[in-house]
């Protein structure tokens, strides 16, 4: 008799977290005016989502990555209009975006030998690209690296032995700067 592999409630809740997104991402992109207040809030839960995973263990689920795209991309097509042009340019973006930190990840992984951007961060680049467009994009990783330079510094300040080796969650940066990106109207569509 064959078993079948035990599911921790883990994973459990981050397909249902990826399945309620990508559901509200469709209801948003065939009815734009349920968008206002989805997507916001939609959105604003995938974010706490990373940020909590991420701070926590380092890790941004695949479910929060396929969540977020999903509700951009929905967001993405009510605000631009529900064609196969708008789907593919905002696809185009999320391709493009994940594409550079997939290339900065593979560069410093040949100069250094390990590791220094996860996979995670790859996909939620894609996923950001989706929602806030390249140039979008570009301001939430000036944001977010600011953010992280200013963590390193009080880090600096505050902690004896100090030496700047210490990690810092990229993606638990990122998420919320890209958010604000859109939030403020920055990105590719505004809120």
């Amino acid at each position: 008799m064959t078993r079948w592999p035990r599911v921790s409630r883990e994973a459990y809740l981050e397909a249902g977290g990826a399945a309620a997104a990508i559901g509200a991402g469709a209801l948003i992109a065939l009815k734009p005016s349920s968008g206002a207040v989805l997507a916001p809030v939609g959105l604003a839960l995938i974010v706490g989502w990373i940020v909590w995973r991420d701070a926590r263990d380092f890790i941004i689920p695949d479910g929060a990555a396929v969540a977020l795209a999903a509700l951009a991309l929905g967001t993405r097509l009510a605000a631009e209009g529900l064609t196969w042009s708008a789907a593919l340019v905002a696809l185009g973006d999320g391709l493009a975006c994940g594409g550079v930190l997939w290339a900065i990840r593979e560069v410093y992984y040949r100069l250094r030998g390990h590791d220094g951007l996860g996979f995670g961060d790859v996909k939620l680049s894609a996923g950001a690209g989706i929602l806030v467009g390249p140039t979008g994009f570009a301001v939430a990783v000036l944001a977010a690296s600011l953010a992280g330079l200013a963590i390193v510094g009080l880090r600096a300040a505050t902690c004896a032995g100090f030496d700047g080796a210490a990690r810092i969650p990229l993606g638990a940066l990122l998420a919320p700067a890209a958010l604000g990106v859109w939030a403020l109207g920055l990105g590719a569509v505004p809120i």
